[in-house]
């Protein structure tokens, strides 16, 4: 049986279920022997008071040591060390991103090792952080994935930069996300094996009637919702100007809070809910009415191949996003806007049109039947199933690429 270790960066029981986690269970729903390790918990992250939740998650992770999630056939671990990457200085070295994991206890070689995942069949690396200590069990083939332009993130260090770009040119293989991302880091790959793998969706998973969540019983309908983390490129300013240009709309917020916006300043129709589970998600998506993603434009953003309008858009919802370079190039049925009175303008006309439902309205709650329709279509042809198609494709072909979502 083939293995592989994914060296990722957010914890499996993680609230934000990220490409990493799909791929993973997709490698394991087709029998590969799955080993998921996510990046490094310290003793430092208990002094994060608001993040103390996932910190009880991680060390969960790391205690468990087995970590086997059997309804999803992964080895999930989170190892646990001194030291670790950091934005503060003292830990923003080459150096600590490379012998991180000397500090950790157990070490993460021998950890992998004693699971039978020595010298895997395929390293997987969504993070930079396991490259070291993953390359040293030997793998028969490593696999760096792109899902981020990580130099447009604030807290990108000039390390880790290094390091990506390095990988970038030492990878058997490089998958990014989006075509955008692709165009970037092609002239530091030359001519190695390199090719675009979007997200995708498990329709059959979002696709899933449920009970409306509880909380829905105290915010009316129609429903406008977000889903995902609420951090330094989510637009704040957008959201409120909507939220008060539509006040019989409800804007529900699902995801931890990190940007800009006092809560007293938010329009009484906002309902910021917080973190969720990926089911308890999926309820909310079900009872919605419009998915949006309202994003600043910037050099991060116009790389996104955003998960969360598949996961939209299997849940039977319509979608209003901003316009930025690869969310144009996905060619899906969203509306894009540029400008606030065009956001408006979008949600406007789409909530119209579920309040007065064409007679072939879907039975999907709150979807009328043309939209609902067509993000279902969608949705279906961006399966997580037509992914795996294309991996394939680049494992067996490694020398001759590329190969396009």
């Amino acid at each position: 049986m083939s293995r592989i270790i994914f060296g990722s960066a957010n914890h499996w029981t993680s609230p934000y279920q990220v490409g990493s986690h799909a791929w993973a269970r997709l490698f394991a729903s087709h029998g590969w022997q799955t080993l998921y390790v996510s990046d490094p918990l310290t003793p430092w992250h208990w002094l994060d008071r608001d993040n103390r939740q996932r910190t009880r998650e991680r060390f969960a992770l790391w205690r468990g040591r087995d970590g086997l999630f059997e309804a999803e056939n992964v080895k999930a671990w989170t190892p646990f060390s001194l030291i670790a990457p950091h934005r503060l200085l003292l830990f923003q070295s080459k150096w600590v991103l490379r012998h991180w994991d000397c500090f950790a206890v157990p070490n993460p070689q021998g950890y992998a090792r004693r699971r039978g995942f020595a010298a895997p069949d395929v390293l997987w690396l969504d993070s930079i952080r396991h490259a070291s200590w993953g390359r040293a069990l030997r793998p028969r083939f490593v696999v760096l994935r792109v899902a981020d332009w990580i130099a447009g993130f604030s807290a990108a260090t000039r390390s880790a930069l290094e390091l990506e770009r390095e990988l970038l040119v030492e990878a058997d293989l490089v998958i990014t996300s989006a075509r955008t991302l692709e165009d970037r880091v092609r002239s530091i790959r030359g001519n190695q094996p390199l090719c675009t793998i979007r997200n995708g969706v498990d329709v059959s998973f979002w696709g899933r009637d449920c009970a409306p969540p509880s909380e829905y019983a105290r915010i009316p309908p129609p429903r406008a919702v977000y889903v995902g983390a609420l951090d330094e490129w989510f637009d704040t300013t957008l959201l409120f100007q909507a939220a008060r240009a539509l006040p019989r709309v409800s804007f529900v917020l699902i995801g931890q809070r990190r940007c800009g916006g006092a809560r007293e300043e938010s329009p009484p129709n906002l309902h910021w809910l917080g973190t969720r589970t990926r089911t308890e998600t999926r309820a909310c998506l079900r009872h919605a009415h419009v998915g949006i993603i309202p994003f600043k434009r910037n050099d991060l953003i116009d790389c996104v191949c955003p998960l969360k309008l598949y996961e939209y858009m299997a849940c039977g919802l319509p979608v209003v996003s901003t316009r930025w370079d690869e969310i144009e190039r996905m060619n899906s049925p969203a509306r894009l806007a540029v400008e606030t009175e065009e956001w408006i303008m979008h949600l406007r006309n789409l909530l119209n049109d579920i309040a007065h439902p064409t007679p072939s309205a879907s039975s999907i709650p709150g979807a009328t039947g043309q939209w609902a329709d067509a993000s279902l279509a969608y949705a279906l042809a961006n399966d997580w199933g037509q992914r795996w198609l294309q991996w394939q494709s680049a494992y067996e072909n490694k020398d001759n690429h590329p190969c396009h979502s």
